[in-house]
Formats: structure tokens, sequence, C-alpha cells
């Protein structure tokens, strides 16, 4: 059998390892398989540009102060055209993987083909959690996740739709955010006491709920959804018995490692894909990487699984070079960001930390908090502040310790703390 390496998952990982592995010297068959049809496309805008960009976009552009790229569904792709072919990645896509025989190194896919690989990384992703309670009833529910997800999420975001968004998190402000640019009228339920509470550090989730309120968004907090109304209002039953009315029910309550194929091929699984510090699972030339692993996070000091793009991104480069290898072992100090109107909010490291630093200006919506614990910086959280977050991720990693009066003067140079 010809070296051959088969990725299994055509996402934001699966494209990185495929790049890399070639990136890396290596000569054989790379075969990249994904069950959505279209080319590999970068899923974050799908929450926020692939929804406002259309015949809208002259309406969504007069509510952002700043000139935000928007990025329509046909400019979404993670590599140019020619990409793959030049370096000679095969791709089979709109079909799914079935099963996997670790023993005899194939795969057999859903068209009733074979692959027979020499090395394996399955960089399956993640899922949307349901809600089975609320998809009965008059209002259409979506959820998302895929391109085709987004672009049918579009068809519903029209001035005066009466949106209820179920979940607070990152996906569900997003698309908050986006209906209010295509001036629908928005509704945010939210079991927690505060939205995006698993994201940011209370101070930043309060100031961005007063920033979604002054846009006109209703956050419903601590609040529990039964079902759809069967009355004469379509809308969501509270458990207090009162419906919000909606157009559109959206449910984003979170995503579930998407692990149905390596369960089933006897993969050990336990709230993902279980990987060693190299990326290796439990069965030989089998490795994984993404959102659907759980792997021994250094940072932390304890197995996690990390759900954002960076993420993604770096753990495929490092698994991409120790199929090649290279044993090389994963540190990544978690880093995420989110797109709301006009603000950039990021997050480094952890949060939570026994004090915080602020630097910066609330006011101008433009500012941070520098994290730290016995003195060093383990997290940063920031509004509008990219550059001042790359230097910060920096000391995080490097486990700088800074005087608190330093890092709240606004004089106080981070690049050249950073050693930047």
């Amino acid at each position: 059998m010809a070296d051959t390496i088969v990725i299994v998952g055509s996402g934001l990982a699966g494209v990185t390892a495929a790049g890399t592995l070639r990136e890396g010297g290596f000569t054989g068959r790379v075969v990249l398989v994904g069950a959505e049809p279209e080319m590999p496309y970068d899923r974050p805008p799908l929450s926020k540009s692939v929804l406002v960009h259309d015949e809208f976009e002259a309406l969504v552009a007069s509510h952002l102060p700043t000139d935000l790229a928007l990025r329509a569904p046909d400019n979404i792709a993670l590599r140019p055209d020619g990409w793959y072919e030049q370096r000679h990645i095969e791709l089979r896509l709109g079909t799914r993987v079935t099963s996997i025989d670790g023993a005899a190194h194939r795969v057999l896919l859903a068209d009733g083909s074979a692959l027979d690989y020499s090395r394996l990384i399955l960089v399956t992703g993640a899922r949307p959690r349901r809600l089975p309670a609320i998809e009965s009833g008059a209002v259409p529910v979506a959820y998302l996740r895929t391109l085709r997800d987004a672009v049918q999420l579009r068809r519903h975001l029209k001035p005066g739709a009466r949106i209820v968004l179920l979940g607070g998190g990152v996906i569900g402000m997003e698309v908050a955010a986006s209906a209010v640019l295509r001036e629908c009228l928005v509704t945010v339920v939210e079991l927690a006491a505060r939205i995006m509470a698993r994201a940011l550090p209370a101070e930043i989730s309060d100031y961005l709920a007063s920033y979604h309120r002054a846009k006109g968004v209703e956050l419903r907090l601590t609040t529990v959804a039964r079902a759809q109304s069967h009355g004469a209002t379509p809308g969501l039953t509270l458990e207090d018995g009162s419906v919000l009315p909606a157009d559109l029910l959206v449910v984003g309550i979170g995503v579930l490692p998407d692990t149905e194929l390596a369960q089933a091929s006897g993969l050990h699984c336990d709230d993902g894909i279980v990987v060693d510090a190299f990326g290796a699972t439990s069965v030989p030339d089998i490795y994984a990487a993404g959102d659907a692993v759980r792997y021994p996070d250094e940072f932390f000091g304890r197995p996690t699984r990390s759900e954002n793009w960076m993420h993604a991104q770096n753990q495929a480069i490092v698994v991409a070079k120790n199929v090649l290898g290279a044993q090389q072992r994963y540190a990544h100090v978690p880093h995420m960001w989110s797109d709301q109107y006009d603000l950039k909010i990021q997050v480094s490291g952890r949060y939570e930390a026994p004090t915080h630093v602020r630097r910066g200006d609330v006011a101008r919506n433009k500012f941070m908090l520098l994290h730290l614990d016995s003195g060093r910086v383990v997290g940063a959280t920031g509004i509008n502040e990219a550059r001042d977050m790359k230097y910060a991720q920096r000391l995080i990693e490097a486990r700088t310790a800074v005087a608190p009066p330093q890092l709240a003067d606004p004089l106080f140079n981070l690049k050249k703390a950073s050693g930047g």
C-alpha cells in the first residue's frame, strides 16, 4: 500500500493538518474526507458576517461606526482556489466515513467505497446540543453549525422579525448582534445569571450585557424555557407560564463532541476522543485533533476539551507534525474571540484568578482586564484591544510576574514587558 494519510473532517483542523503534512515534506497520498459538500470554509463568520452580508448590507453598515470587513458566503473559503490541487490533496466531500477498521487500516465511506491508510487523523468537530422540547410547534427552530444552517437562518432575519434565542453563550450573543444589525426584535433566554458566563469574567459579562441592552436586546436571565406555546400567540412558553412571541427560535446552548465514529470504532472516548500529549488515540496509527478531542492540557494541568478556532488550528499543526514523526507535545494557552457589533472580545489564559487589573477606558469601549495569580499574569480579557492582547498572551505564556500598579498604568509598555 502506498503511504497514505487520511484525514476525516474538512473543517479548519482538517485543512490545517493537510497543509502541514505537505509543508513537512510528506510526499505520499493525502485524502481529506468531509461530510459537507461545500469546499472547506471558515466557521466563525457563520454567526456574524454570513448572517448580515446580502441585500441588507447597507442597512447593517449604517449601524456600525467602524469599517468592519463583511465576508459574504462565497468568500469564506479556508483556502484559495487551486490550493488543494497545487498540494496534491485529494478531496472527498459530501460523504461520511461510516466505520474504521483499525486492524486493517481502512475506512469505509457512505458511498460504499473504502480508503486504506497508513495513518489516520480524526478531526470530526462538534455538533449542536439539541433541545427537542421546543422543536415541536408553529414557530420554526434553527440551529447554527453549517453554512447551510447560516444561509437558512439569514432568510428569517428581516426588519421587525421577532427572534428569540435560547442560550446566551458566544454563539447566541453573536447571532443576537447580527439580528439586531438587521433590525430584528431580539430576546435572549439564558438559564444562567449572566451572559457568556463560561467564557467571560463577571465584569466583562456585565459590560457586554449592558451593551446589548443599549442596542435593544431583551435579556431574560435565570429563565427556563419549557416548550412552544400552543395558544393564539406563537412563541416560547417559559417556566412561569408566560409566552414570548416569536417568529423564529434559535437554539444555541453549546455543542457536543462528535465522537460517534470513534466510539463505534473502538477508540477510547470520555467527553471527547481521548488523546495523549502528542495527539495519538488509543488505537495505533490513529490521531485526533480539534473540538472533538480531550487532551492533557499543560496550562490547566488537567484533561480538557477546547472549542475554539485557535485550538483547532494549533493542535492540528502539532498532530500533523507528530504523524510525520516529530514527537512534539501540544502546549496551548487557551485563546478565543468574539465579534459583536463593533466590539472585538478576546480572552486568553484563565480569568478565574485571585486578582485582576484594568487597563484602558471602559467609556471608550477599549479596555482590558489582566488576571493575576501569585503575582503572575495568567489571563487577559480585552475589548477592542487586539494589539495589547497579543503582548498579554506572551506574558501569560511566560508566566511573567508584573506588579499590579504597573499593569494599570497606561504608560506601562506591555510590548516591552513581554519581550516583543
